[in-house]
């Protein structure tokens, strides 16, 4: 299945920057026959739909043309994308220029769908009625979902194609938490296919507004935590969470490295006597060395030699092992678990693109490395990769899925 004329054409004519900027990414028409697909036994109870974010206008060409009785009103915010799509408006259609956030329904829906757009938002640009659904920095997919399942009739239907990091991400924890109490679980599944200019792994998430809910097939919970999965994800999910425990209840703290470097350039320095700085480029096949910067890098976009700022030692007291240290990642690409550690004879201070696992209390230096080396020996087991590979996937991992989500085997 190809894209319309209209969407390759708006790729063309709209900036990366606008695309980026507003989260505007496509919908794959298989994606969308898919979607279309799973939602087919419940079309007989639906007569009025709403395309919040109807881009392109792919769901509503779709839609129109296997159910063409149906009411459906799509919401375009992007002026360029309206006015390419204005003229889908019909007997049975209307297309509105609107931001949807603020837009006021006189009637509910049996069915809200599309693909919302993806991209973070600072706190204080969101209105006040969506914070109890999010922690730290809001995703606007994460607004679209509240504010769509407050326009649902009784019985009906959200699908909505979202990050596939919506199951799992923490930050989106209270909004899972709303819909698993409140709305049935139809189906989670994954998508496979290509988004025109980016790699953002999908799932299509179907919802219900019903009184009846069940949602133990999709839904776990692990210690505080509500995650999300397909039901043969939940199922993997569930035999790599036997025999374990977490970092926390094994007595440990995971915190991030306390150097940003690029803020301490001028702290930095050549001389070996001072304190060493790790780096996540130390890190090889899980082992730490000393990857030493070269004193000149060229200039970008030139081949001017000039003074490289990055070191390998600060002028900065620094902290005595042994330490456990993880890779956080940087969100780009599947994500590499690579760790080591860290038992040196000097002092050192760790980079903030590395984890640090450290014990709660004191404890001799032999006792705590037979700890540190059972946690190593669970980070090499083979359930260890499934579980990074199943959760993360190509997404970075932070201090409190290490801490509290990541299982330590301990029949090992």
């Amino acid at each position: 299945m190809n894209y319309s004329e209209v969407s390759k054409e708006l790729t063309g004519i709209l900036s990366k920057a606008v695309k980026k900027n507003n989260g505007i990414y496509f919908t794959p028409p298989s994606t969308i026959y898919k979607n279309l697909a799973l939602l087919q036994p419940y079309f007989t109870d639906i007569k009025t739909v709403l395309e919040p974010s109807c881009g392109s206008g792919e769901y509503i060409l779709a839609l129109d043309k296997l159910y063409p009785n149906i009411d459906i009103t799509g919401i375009e915010f992007n002026e360029v994308i309206y006015n390419s799509i204005k003229n889908l408006a019909s007997k049975n259609i209307v297309i509105k220029h609107q931001d949807y956030l603020t837009y006021s329904a006189d009637i509910g829906y049996d069915l809200i769908i599309g693909n919302p757009p993806y991209y973070v938002m600072k706190k204080e640009q969101v209105d006040t009625i969506y914070h109890p659904y999010f922690d730290g920095r809001p995703n606007i997919f994460i607004l679209f979902i509240i504010k769509s399942i407050g326009l649902l009739n009784t019985n009906g239907i959200l699908s909505f194609v979202l990050p596939k990091n919506f199951t799992n991400c923490l930050y989106y924890n209270k909004t899972r938490e709303y819909i698993s109490k409140k709305y049935q679980i139809l189906t989670i599944e994954h998508c496979n296919d290509t988004y025109l200019e980016t790699g953002q792994e999908t799932i299509i998430l179907i919802i219900k507004n019903q009184s009846n809910i069940d949602n133990s097939a999709f839904v776990k919970q692990i210690n505080k935590y509500t995650i999300f999965g397909s039901k043969s994800n939940l199922e993997h999910l569930e035999s790599l969470y036997k025999n374990y425990k977490t970092l926390d209840q094994m007595g440990f703290l995971v915190n991030i490295g306390t150097v940003v470097w690029n803020q301490c350039k001028d702290i930095l320095t050549d001389n070996s006597d001072e304190t060493r700085l790790i780096y996540s480029s130390d890190i090889k096949n899980n082992q730490v060395g000393l990857f030493e910067f070269p004193k000149f890098k060229k200039k970008q976009g030139t081949n001017e030699l000039i003074p490289n700022p990055k070191k390998n030692y600060i002028k900065k007291k620094g902290i005595k092992g042994p330490l456990l240290i993880i890779n956080r990642g940087y969100g780009v690409g599947e994500y590499q678990f690579n760790y080591s550690l860290l038992d040196i004879p000097t002092r050192f201070l760790i980079e903030n693109h590395l984890m640090v696992i450290k014990f709660k209390n004191k404890l001799p230096k032999s006792i705590l490395l037979n700890l540190y080396n059972k946690i190593i020996k669970s980070f090499k087991d083979p359930r260890s990769q499934a579980f990074t590979e199943l959760y993360f996937g190509n997404n970075a991992i932070n201090t409190t899925e290490l801490n509290h989500i990541m299982p330590i085997y301990q029949d090992i």
